[in-house]
């Protein structure tokens, strides 16, 4: 009996002990809910929060949003914490001031399933990691001189698209979707940069063409994701988008496995003497480092790098040219301007090089223009906080979720006189970038997450360009729309279609 009301006794006793230790935590909870304010932002909704307002263009429906809560806004998309900011100072507080706090990636489907469980550079989390991929990508693969090696392909490349263009039009009598001719492009860069070769639809397994395999991966992942925002029902699969990824992956790892297998073939009968001396592509060189003393280079290492160069190297920079295409189409003038600077420095009996295109100071303002009204990431990559911290007057928890609005930025009109118009003339005389000093203009990021393929991009695009409004005048029927679709990028809803017209005094592209 006496073991018995001392049971009790302890039980009774430890009871209260842990009720007060209850009633200490939520008391303290309460006293640090008052000190720590959290931006203002729309009341959630239970178990989805503000996911509802996010509609089909969450990047519009998100500057809508600032507009009535601000520059800095806080919501609950689902459970995750997320903080949304619009305005290049609250962006510079977060991306400099804070860059270190939210230097890391959130987990989420795409980086799970797709991206070799963030094994890639885009979607690793930071840490030691993410620097020795970063290092890789800065000081070996995408150098000033390993870029510049690469411009016969940039220049070769361009000019077969000149030609596909010319002759799928007829020589001119009938309209072109821009947007086919131009991702076929930027794949075919892209993938002589890494592997040395294009890749036909005939190649892969898994029942997809190369084209194919591509435009999935790309809607994969720009693809809204329930299970990234409301954990509990990610293993519902409620949109097969987890399936999806799943497939694709697979399709594109025995793809890369592919490419590493010809790689490895070819070095051998190299150092056997069967090949001559060539341009060492990307692949090329992570094997070099894979075989070198001290570099840990797996075969995953490698095929996560050749899905960050597809990813980031085709669909942005495709995107870019044709919104800048449908941009100059809306304003005549500008492209008779863009035209004839081209000509006074070139003339009309040659096509452009890639050396002609710095002295092209008003075309690269277009394309700064066009990065300001259509960044390739509205929103960027989303950032995640690794500890609480106070930016702005307020305070933002540890694991907040951060979306920086670029496309917002872009189109404020406190920033920029005549936000919503195209007048690249706004940059002539003007040391405003888009690589990431200046906040008011970040198509590409900055800071640790900056993208580090700016100058590979940004020369594809005016290249790009530059051959498409100098070989070409273009004529639409109608008016040109500049309707979006939400994607990885957000790239026109509706195909451009235009006629070309051969306004060079050269003969016509084969």
């Amino acid at each position: 009996m006496e073991s018995l009301t001392w049971a009790l006794n302890e039980a009774v006793t430890i009871g209260f002990g842990i009720i007060f230790l209850l009633y200490c935590f939520f008391y303290k909870l309460r006293r640090n809910g008052r000190k720590l304010k959290l931006p203002p932002g729309p009341r959630p909704w239970p178990l989805i929060g503000s996911l509802h307002l996010l509609g089909n263009l969450p990047h519009q429906a998100l500057t809508r949003l600032a507009n009535k809560y601000g520059s800095i806004m806080f919501l609950r998309l689902g459970s995750v914490p997320t903080v949304v900011v619009s305005s290049p100072a609250m962006a510079k507080e977060f991306l400099k001031t804070h860059d270190l706090v939210f230097a890391t990636r959130p987990i989420c489907a795409q980086g799970k399933y797709v991206c070799y469980d963030h094994k890639d550079v885009a979607y690793a989390p930071y840490g030691a990691y993410w620097r020795h991929m970063r290092k890789l990508l800065m000081v070996e693969l995408l150098t000033v001189k390993r870029i510049d090696s690469f411009r016969f392909v940039r220049e070769e490349e361009v000019s077969a698209m000149i030609a596909s263009i010319w002759q799928e039009s007829g020589h001119g009598a009938q309209c072109v979707d821009v947007k086919k001719r131009l991702s076929s492009l930027t794949q075919n860069i892209t993938c002589r940069i890494f592997s040395s070769r294009t890749y036909s639809d005939n190649e892969l397994s898994g029942g997809l063409g190369f084209k194919q395999m591509i435009d999935e991966m790309f809607a994969v992942a720009g693809a809204f994701c329930v299970g990234d925002f409301i954990p509990s029902l990610d293993c519902l699969d409620l949109q097969g988008i987890r399936r999806r990824m799943q497939a694709v992956q697979k399709i594109f790892d025995g793809f890369a496995e592919k490419i590493i297998d010809e790689h490895i073939h070819r070095r051998l009968e190299e150092r056997k003497g069967k090949e001559g001396d060539r341009v060492k592509d990307m692949v090329d060189v992570m094997l070099d480092m894979a075989e070198t003393e001290g570099h840990t280079i797996s075969r995953v290492n490698i095929k996560a790098t050749i899905l960050d160069m597809l990813a980031a190297g085709v669909e942005t920079s495709s995107t870019t040219v044709e919104w800048a295409m449908s941009e100059l189409l809306r304003n005549p003038a500008t492209l008779a301007r863009a035209q004839k600077e081209i000509e006074s420095a070139v003339g009309r009996d040659r096509q452009v090089k890639e050396s002609d295109v710095m002295s092209f100071d008003y075309l690269r303002c277009v394309v700064k223009e066009t990065f300001r009204l259509h960044p390739p990431f509205p929103l960027l990559i989303p950032h995640e906080s690794m500890e609480g911290c106070n930016v702005g007057g307020y305070f933002v928890p540890p694991k907040t979720r951060l979306f920086v609005n670029v496309w917002a930025m872009g189109r404020d009109e406190t920033v920029w006189k005549d936000a919503q118009q195209f007048k690249p003339e706004r940059f002539m005389g003007c040391n405003k970038d888009v690589r990431g000093q200046d906040f008011d203009l970040l198509p590409f990021g900055t800071g640790r997450r900056g993208c580090p393929g700016i100058s590979m991009g940004i020369s594809v695009v005016e290249l790009a360009l530059a051959q498409l409004i100098h070989c070409f005048d273009w004529s639409v029927e109608g008016e040109v729309d500049v309707a979006e679709e939400f994607g990885l990028t957000v790239p026109r809803k509706n195909p451009l279609l235009v006629r070309p017209s051969w306004r060079l005094t050269v003969e016509y592209p084969i």
